[in-house]
Formats: structure tokens, C-alpha cells, sequence
């Protein structure tokens, strides 16, 4: 009873002004612009020290020590306390985020205006994303609040205005979920910087110069040789059933190997993805939920042990980096791979930096590549009138080659590459896969300038997004919209050839790989990729979908785990005769 009356008193005398901190914390400090993971560092370490003094002075006045009374009610204390302060904060929050937000006047679920736990929670089943936002945009329009200070636009006319080479827009706070300590600018890889100046900067002393024309080049023969091997291991497997997303994955990761290191993952060899690779699928794990609060994810990333899932690969790139450097000292050749072209560039960065951008080396082009490969054979499997259109291209570009005369000097890769690389049909396909089923199917975050943007219409007016606002546009519900695509949900190259052009309404409403001064730094070596990969595959082989496939869990259970982690698929590769 004395400890009830006591504890009472303290709430009498103290509550008042706790909760008037409470309040006041919210007004001055957690409204006032972004707050990311190193602030709520900050604010998690200042309560631990301020409950551990209020604590132990409680304890300290009112008896011994060893008091068990004393340790109770300082206990008891601290929680009052803190059920006082943190009442009156997220009361205030709330109230503030339901009716007095600069986008209370945004359609949009009333619970998403109060929190983003609410998104996780929705995707804990499914863990589409992107299909939940669709459906979000058929209820309340264009423009959706989806988020306390986060806004989704399913519209082609926002696209230029959010991430055009002109745009004012930055990248969002989702960018700094794996920062967990230390510099939040030069200890990362260059798709985790925010700033635009630091961005741009780390991407022309690295990225921009690997990819250039010349670079690009020199990796098609190695990409070539990778195929063929694959191909060749594939004959040993044809007539049974194979899943399309693991065997792609198997090819893709193996390339990225061997044009980003030099250095083969030995995928397609075992037949089976390296053990280096696993922390890949880990990563995803959770994601879904908690992708919608980076912060979280950010305090947790700097908890003992967090990068246990990524700790072989880490191994894995140091290395092969002492190899580089090693090749260099002793004065080799230098090899042609993204990296020994990178590595002058990057004596000057963090261990932490190196590491980052060499594990952003292979999951870019791993994962985005073997997405797309599987969405075409998915298609083409599905749809065998297109995919003999296809082979007969490919057919008539093989007889050409025997009896074109090449240059002296041109290696018999580069005759094949310049023989496929502007075919009309295969290109189509290559297009249509990456509109119908993007690589990433969700929004992709940028934060608006201080001043806001407008967004036009097209019944010619506009709407205004205020400034420091997330907003994204969904990829893949606003390139399957049938304002923009006749027939969206079709697979159609001829829409992006002469064969059907205006089943394409609108070009802008195509954004795959982004764009502006974020835009994918690997987009060239991608296509490259993709056309190498898909027209070797239908000249040698064709493909059906396995006895009993009807590919509806490609189709409903791909998960959007910022790259898509598709659904199973099982068809069958036989050779052509």
C-alpha cells in the first residue's frame, strides 16, 4: 500500500510536467524535419541514461542498496515516468499525423496517416507490396497517403517530376536502413548515398567510367562465355523439369562473377548457387515488414552480430580484392573485369566503403538480370507463336554471320554480339518483359525539395506536394495501366516494334531502370546481358512449361522484396533440331 501511495505522489507531482515534455518533445524536436536512425541512436542512448539516473537516485533516497522497497519503487518510478512522457508523445504524434499533417487533405487509409507499422503488418501474409498499393490507388485515385509523410503517384506525368535528370527530388530515408553506425555518407555504396553532390561525385570516380562504351565492350566476350557454358550445362538437363528462377539465378550470378571480379562463383559447374551467395535470400528475410521502417531496421543493424548473414560474402570480396592487389604488385597483366578497372579509384575509401561497393557489385547485376531472363522465358514458354518469332530472327541473324565477311580484327564474340545487339523482335521482348513485370515492382523513394513540387495532370492543372515529403510512383502497377498500355496485361513485343506502335499510349509511363542522376549506373551492361542470355538460350533450345505447370505461382506468390523473389516455375528446355 505504501508503495502504491508513493508511487502515486510521484505521478501527482511529476506527471504534469512529464507530459508536457512529452508534448514538447514532439512540437520542437520530432516534427521538425527527417529523423533517421542516428538520431533515434541518440534518442534510445539518452533514455537509457536518464532512466539509469532517475533510477538509481530514487533508489539511492529512499533506503539502502540492498532495500528491496527501494529497488521497487525506483523501478515503479522510472515506469511512471516514462509512461507519462511517452503517452503524452505519442498522443500528440497521432494527433497531429490524423488531423493536422501538411497531407491530412491526401486520400489514403486512416490507420497509414498514423503509422507505417501498419503497411508491415498488411504485407505479413502475401508480401506483395505492390499489389496492396495497387489496390490503394483503384480505392482512392491517383495520389494515396500511404504513410504519415509518404505519398504514392500512379501516374506517368510524375515520373520527369520525381526522377527526371532534372528533378529536385533526393533519395528517401529507405537508402539509410543498413547504415547502422558510422559515416552515413563515404562508408557506403554508392546506391545507398542520399546527398546528390557526394552521390555523384563516388559515381564518376568509379561506376561511370566501368561502364563507359569502351568498358562495355570489353565485357560482352566474357558474358558470351559464361552463356555458352551454361548452355552446355543445360543440354546435360534437358527433358525434365527445372525451376526457371533458381537455374537463371544459377547464370546470372555466375556472369556478374566473372565481368564484376574476374572470378567465376562456379554456379553453373555444381549446378547449384554458391554458399557465398546464401546471405542474399537472408537479407530479404523480414523485409517486407520492415522495409516500411528503415529506422528499425538501422538501430538493429547496429546490434552485436547483425551482419552475421552477410559475413562469408564479406570474406569472400577481401579476398578477392588482396588478389587484385596482389596481380597488381607483381606487375600481371591487368584483367577486363569492373573491378580491376575500379580499384585504382578506390585506394582512398574505407574498408567499410570497399566492401559495400563490391557486394552492390553482384546483387545489382545478379539479382535484376535473372528476374527479367525468367520473366521472358516465362512468356515465351506461355506463348509458343512468340517464341518461334523469336528463333526465326535469331535463325536469320546465324545465316547471316556464315556468310557475311567480318573485320580481320574482330573476335568471333564481338561478330556475335554486333550480329544480335540491334534485332528488332529480340529487343521487343527484352523491352516487354522489363514494362510487364519490372525487376522491382514497388515505388521506388525520393523525398521532395524544402519548396514542394507540382504535379501535373493530364487535364492540364496540377497538384502541389508540399516539401520533405516521400514520394514514389509504383513501377509496376503504372506500366501495367491500361491509360498507358492497350492491353497492359498482355505479352506484346510487337507493341514496342513497328508490328502494333500504338498499343503503347504513352513512352513516359516506362521506367525500369529509373532515371535522372539516381538512375541505374548498369543499365547498358543489363541489356547486354539480356540479349546475349536470351538469344544464345532460344537459338539452342526451346522451352514448354512442364506437365501440370500453369505458371499461376509465378504469377501470385512472387514476393516484392525490392527486387522481386519470384514464384516458382518448372519448364522444360529441349534441344532444337
Amino acid at each position: 500500500m505504501a508503495l502504491f501511495l508513493d508511487l502515486l505522489n510521484t505521478v501527482k507531482e511529476k506527471g504534469p510536467l512529464l507530459a508536457s515534455a512529452g508534448f514538447s518533445a514532439h512540437v520542437f524536436y520530432w516534427s521538425r524535419g527527417e529523423r533517421g536512425a542516428k538520431e533515434g541512436r541518440a534518442w534510445v542512448y539518452a533514455n537509457l541514461i536518464v532512466n539509469t539516473l532517475a533510477l538509481l537516485t530514487t533508489v539511492n533516497s529512499h533506503g539502502s542498496w540492498t532495500s528491496i522497497y527501494a529497488w521497487l519503487l525506483g523501478i515503479g518510478t522510472v515506469s511512471i515516468l516514462n509512461i507519462c512522457f511517452y503517452a503524452s508523445l505519442f498522443a500528440s504524434i497521432l494527433t497531429y499525423r490524423a488531423f493536422l499533417h501538411r497531407l491530412h487533405n491526401f486520400p489514403g487509409p486512416f490507420p497509414l496517416k498514423l503509422s507505417k507499422f501498419v503497411t508491415g503488418y498488411e504485407n505479413l501474409e502475401k508480401n506483395r507490396n505492390f499489389e496492396r498499393v495497387w489496390n490503394l490507388h483503384r480505392q482512392y485515385g491517383d495520389i494515396v497517403r500511404t504513410g504519415p509523410q509518404e505519398l504514392s503517384i500512379l501516374s506517368a506525368e510524375a515520373i520527369d517530376v520525381i526522377y527526371g535528370p532534372s528533378s529536385k527530388c533526393t533519395r528517401g530515408p529507405w537508402y539509410d536502413r543498413l547504415k547502422g553506425s558510422g559515416d552515413f555518407t563515404h562508408d557506403y555504396a554508392v546506391f545507398h548515398m542520399r546527398d546528390p553532390a557526394v552521390h555523384s561525385q563516388r559515381r564518376k570516380a568509379l561506376w561511370d567510367k566501368v561502364f563507359s562504351g569502351r568498358a562495355l565492350k570489353s565485357y560482352q566476350p566474357m558474358v558470351i562465355r559464361t552463356t555458352e557454358k551454361f548452355l552446355d550445362a543445360l543440354a546435360h538437363r534437358v527433358n525434365q523439369p527445372l525451376s526457371v528462377p533458381s537455374t537463371m539465378s544459377l547464370l546470372s550470378y555466375d556472369i556478374m562473377g566473372v565481368v564484376g571480379w574476374g572470378y567465376s562463383f562456379n554456379n553453373i559447374e555444381k549446378w547449384k548457387l554458391n554458399p557465398s551467395l546464401s546471405f542474399v535470400k537472408n537479407m530479404r528475410n523480414g523485409q517486407h515488414v520492415m522495409v516500411h521502417t528503415p529506422w528499425l531496421i538501422s538501430l538493429l543493424m547496429s546490434l552485436p552480430g547483425a551482419g552475421s548473414a552477410i559475413r562469408e560474402y564479406g570474406n569472400w570480396i577481401q579476398d578477392r580484392i588482396q588478389e587484385k592487389r596482389q596481380q597488381e604488385r607483381i606487375s600481371e597483366v591487368p584483367e577486363e573485369d569492373i573491378m580491376t578497372r575500379m580499384l585504382p579509384s578506390m585506394r582512398d575509401l574505407s574498408k567499410k566503403a570497399l566492401y559495400s561497393e563490391g557486394e552492390l557489385l553482384v546483387i545489382a547485376g545478379g539479382d535484376t538480370s535473372s528476374v527479367t531472363m525468367s520473366v521472358i522465358i516465362y512468356h515465351l514458354a506461355l506463348n509458343p507463336s512468340i517464341q518461334r518469332k523469336l528463333q526465326i530472327e535469331l535463325d536469320s541473324a546465324a545465316g547471316k554471320r556464315q556468310t557475311e565477311s567480318n573485320p580481320p580484327t574482330e573476335s568471333p564474340e564481338d561478330t556475335y554480339y554486333r550480329s544480335i545487339s540491334s534485332l528488332p523482335y529480340l529487343n521487343a521482348c527484352v523491352s516487354e518483359a522489363l514494362r510487364i513485370q519490372p525487376p522491382v515492382h514497388s515505388g521506388i523513394q525520393r523525398k521532395t525539395p524544402p519548396e514542394g513540387i507540382h504535379i501535373p495532370t493530364d487535364k492540364g492543372t496540377s497538384t502541389f506536394i508540399p516539401g520533405d515529403i516521400i514520394v514514389s510512383v509504383p513501377i509496376l502497377p503504372v506500366q501495367n495501366d491500361p491509360r498507358y498500355y492497350r492491353n497492359p496485361e498482355e505479352f506484346v513485343p510487337e507493341r514496342w516494334t513497328d508490328g502494333k506502335p500504338d498499343w503503347i499510349i504513352n513512352k513516359a509511363a516506362y521506367f525500369p531502370f529509373v532515371g535522372g542522376a539516381y538512375s541505374c549506373v548498369g543499365k547498358a551492361l543489363a541489356y547486354v546481358e539480356l540479349r546475349v542470355v536470351v538469344a544464345m538460350l532460344f537459338e539452342r533450345f526451346d522451352v514448354r512449361l512442364a506437365d501440370g505447370e500453369d505458371g499461376r505461382r509465378f504469377r501470385e506468390e512472387t514476393r516484392d522484396t525490392f527486387v522481386a523473389t519470384l514464384g516458382e516455375l518448372k519448364v522444360v528446355f529441349s534441344e532444337r533440331r
